[in-house]
């Protein structure tokens, strides 16, 4: 026995090896596979190699460079290859880089399905990609949803990842749109076309930023001959002129089931009925904190806000496609989508403030590792929901708990099939007691 312990731990640490004992350079790079890619848009991803002074070091930065190359967006199919350098000067301890794959072609296409908000969709997508050489971007996109709801985009994307300001993941872009949205809650419709003009960058502490400009023309319809007048009312065209800043901080280990990590998002408009008449601000955040706990378990706090603020002196109140909905199996569960939103004549009117906030407890399924990988995409929750429309006071909360089971989409999205109790509600408030399912990729 004590033979046998002894040989298994030399085994162990004869398997360990410490490559920052070794010395080493990069003597050269070849990045093979490109034809119409200018040189100094790859330059800048891979420089930071020729700083390694060890064999670690050459690890790291070559995965590095790897990722930067593929953030270019012109690769397909790329791979890494390290190789002792065997030119006839060469030095010792020399190593040569070798990234070697295929360009992308200059047109390329996919069709699918896509996962919204509570909604499904068809895409198709036809990409022209890399056009000018430094990683330009042109695309069309459409999609159809299960609710009716249309997109329709051709959007031109610069990146200036090659520049000094790499860093920072700079990208311009300019979007051409048309977007036909469906309200079946309030029985009406819109339709907005325009253009969005969008900076995005990336700032220290890994805090992203999105500066952007929308000008377009909206219109609101009337689903059918049920429409009550108050909404009949704000029908017709009009013009929509914002600025929007958005900003994102992620520090989560997994998007969908996340079992540590801080999640915030912020959405800050500025809204004008004319290009000059600007008279209101739209508020809008989400936050989330998630802490491990023990056997798998993991302990989520999360919380939602929004605040319109109007000048009704400057221009006229926003129309109830702008305002603010609460409830439904992706924000406060147990109630109908906008269920817990102030209503009139039998439908929900819009509010312009909100909070809500979950907490919850998930866990792995019973015996998941029996089931392997199949297992790890499932997840249990106990969850308790409370919020409230039109005041941030405590007056009249609606709060709901209960418990269900959520299946992993892909890396982003997520299915929820849960047991609601609504615990308290308003005098109008819509409810949805027992079970209620949910689709979509930011729960609260």
């Amino acid at each position: 026995m004590g033979a046998g312990k002894s040989k298994e731990s030399n085994t162990k640490s004869s398997a360990t090896v410490d490559f920052t004992r070794f010395k080493a350079r990069v003597a050269k790079i070849n990045i093979n596979g490109l034809d119409r890619t200018k040189d100094d848009y790859v330059q800048r991803a891979c420089k930071k190699l020729f700083a390694a002074k060890t064999f670690q070091d050459v690890l790291m930065e070559t995965n590095h460079a790897y990722e930067n190359l593929i953030e270019l967006g012109i690769y397909k199919n790329l791979k890494a290859f390290i190789d002792s350098d065997k030119s006839a000067n060469a030095s010792q301890n020399g190593y040569v880089v070798s990234f070697d794959g295929d360009e992308l072609t200059r047109i390329t296409g996919t069709i699918g399905t896509e996962i919204g908000q509570n909604d499904g969709a068809l895409t198709a997508e036809l990409v022209s990609p890399n056009i000018f050489g430094r990683g330009e971007r042109l695309s069309i996109n459409y999609s159809y949803s299960y609710i009716k709801a249309t997109e329709m985009n051709l959007k031109f994307l610069k990146p200036f990842y090659h520049t000094e300001f790499g860093d920072y993941k700079p990208e311009t872009s300019i979007t051409i749109f048309r977007h036909s949205n469906v309200f079946p809650w309030s029985r009406f419709k819109s339709d907005h076309a325009g253009f969005l003009l969008d900076f995005s960058f990336l700032m220290p502490l890994s805090i992203t930023h999105s500066l952007q400009y929308e000008c377009g023309m909206k219109e609101i319809f009337a689903s059918n001959k049920q429409t009550p007048f108050f909404i009949r009312q704000e029908c017709g065209p009009r013009l929509a002129s914002i600025f929007r800043h958005i900003g994102a901080y992620d520090t989560r280990d997994d998007r969908v089931f996340p079992s540590q990590g801080i999640y915030v998002r912020t959405t800050s408009e500025l809204i004008g009925d004319k290009l000059s008449n600007y008279g209101a601000v739209k508020c809008d955040g989400h936050v989330e904190m998630n802490v491990p706990l023990f056997a798998g378990m993991s302990l989520q706090l999360s919380g939602r806000l929004g605040k319109l603020f109007e000048n009704q002196r400057v221009m006229k109140p926003l129309p109830i496609d702008s305002l603010f909905f609460l409830g439904g199996p992706l924000s406060l569960r147990g109630f109908d989508p906008a269920g817990a939103t102030p209503s009139q004549e039998g439908l929900p009117k819009g509010s312009r403030v909100y909070w809500a906030t979950g907490l919850h407890l998930w866990a792995p399924l019973p015996f998941s590792r029996y089931f392997g990988d199949f297992g790890d995409l499932f997840r249990t929750h106990f969850f308790y929901n409370f919020g409230n429309c039109d005041t941030l006071s405590l007056d009249n909360l609606r709060i709901a708990a209960g418990v269900g089971l959520a299946f992993r989409i892909g890396g982003r999205a997520r299915i929820e099939f849960n047991y609601c109790y609504p615990l308290r509600k308003q005098k109008n408030d819509r409810i949805r007691p027992a079970f209620q399912f949910g689709i979509g990729y930011e729960f609260l």
